[in-house]
């Protein structure tokens, strides 16, 4: 490891199912292929690295995040990817 810090390559990192960074709480990384329902309302926020994800609303609208994009969202919702995404998540701990 380098002094001051080091480089983490998240494409390569990442996986079918969500997995947590270590030493970084709350931050997870996956490669979605299907849709994936998230009932709890919490908040959380959404990066995508790569591809293009929808994100249904329990209020009936979306929103499309292509790579780049970032969402915060505080209600139920389910991540539909567009073929697939790496996306990264963060459900801050308050």
């Amino acid at each position: 490891m380098q002094p001051g810090g080091f480089t983490l390559p998240l494409l390569k990192l990442a996986g079918e199912d969500p997995a947590p960074l270590p030493g970084w709480p709350g931050l997870t990384l996956a490669r979605l292929r299907a849709r994936r329902s998230v009932e709890t309302p919490a908040r959380r926020l959404y990066l995508v690295l790569e591809g293009e994800l929808l994100i249904d609303l329990a209020s009936g609208s979306y929103l499309h995040l292509r790579r780049g994009d970032a969402a915060q969202v505080e209600e139920a919702h389910t991540l539909v990817p567009v073929a697939q995404a790496v996306v990264l998540e963060w459900k801050p701990s308050s």
